[in-house]
């Protein structure tokens, strides 16, 4: 396995851990982590976005490490102890008919301290495909977390003297469904805004991707797409949280847009209408 020197408290606690050093330190040794394990990637210093080419993955241990999805299709295809050809030991056809490949953003985020975040996909490309499918939902693979771990581990390394707690997240009021969104708006806008409110407040992940437009944008200089959104925003609680105070602080707008806080802050986020029906397509929260 790639990742069988981490410990879960290693890992836990490079999750959990923002950095108290300048920007130009953290964004460095996020560079050279990536750089040591997916060499080809773009990076922007101006935004804090590294991003990953797609890289094959390179299997250690097929009986272990390999992805479980391509372990069943082997066996309802009766592939596999019982198979032909017994004299060939080792062999694994899914390797023979499939490639896998990762790829990764990498964000440094918000002011000092600084958050690193750091999103994974995974692709697979199967023989007469002309490109790779990304694999989404129940068909992503179990070993994408353990090299997610493993990068993020890497940046922590290396800034682990500039390490402290990430501050933990404040407990939900218990009148939360009453929630009302200050603010002269568009009534659908406003009802969108408090069910965003009411999904933070649960952490109902899916309840909040309901009212997540598919094209958000979410950091400055990175391609917009409510997947990575999504993916950004549940590793980084203070970025909830950030969300959250912009939109209990009261939005203004008119009947194609509304933007919260009306302040127009450095954290906003930003309501339109998608298909006749309002969705959050915008929240940044002073990422560089």
């Amino acid at each position: 396995m790639t990742c069988g020197c981490l410990s879960k408290k290693e890992i836990k606690t490079a999750r959990n851990s923002v950095y108290d050093t300048e920007f130009a330190n953290v964004y460095s040794a996020a560079v050279e982590a990536v750089r040591s394990l997916y060499p080809t990637f773009e990076e922007n210093p101006t935004n804090g976005v590294i991003k990953t080419a797609w890289h094959q993955v390179k299997f250690s241990d097929p009986n272990a490490d390999d992805p479980k999805t391509t372990q069943i299709a082997d066996r309802a295809a009766g592939v596999g102890a019982a198979s032909p050809n017994p004299s060939n030991l080792g062999y694994n056809p899914s390797f023979a008919r499939r490639m896998y490949f990762i790829k990764f953003n990498v964000v440094v985020a918000g002011i000092r301290p600084f958050r690193v975040r750091v999103v994974g996909s995974a692709s697979e490309l199967r023989p007469g495909d002309a490109l790779p499918t990304e694999l989404k939902g129940d068909a992503v693979p179990h070993w994408l977390a353990g090299r997610t771990d493993e990068l993020i581990v890497k940046i922590y390394r290396r800034l682990k003297k500039y390490a402290v707690a990430a501050p933990e997240e404040k407990l939900a009021p218990e009148d939360i469904e009453a929630v009302v969104v200050d603010g002269d708006i568009p009534a659908g806008a406003q009802e969108v805004a408090a069910d965003v409110v009411r999904a933070l407040h649960k952490r109902d992940y899916a309840a909040l991707r309901a009212q997540v437009a598919d094209d958000v944008v979410w950091s400055r200089g990175a391609a917009p797409g409510a997947d990575v959104a999504m993916a950004m925003w549940q590793a980084d609680p203070t970025v909830l949280a950030a969300l959250e105070a912009a939109i209990t602080a009261g939005c203004h707008g008119d009947g194609e847009q509304v933007v919260c806080p009306a302040s127009g802050a450095a954290a906003h986020a930003e309501f339109r209408l998608r298909g006749g029906v309002w969705k959050l397509t915008a929240f940044v929260d002073g990422d560089r």
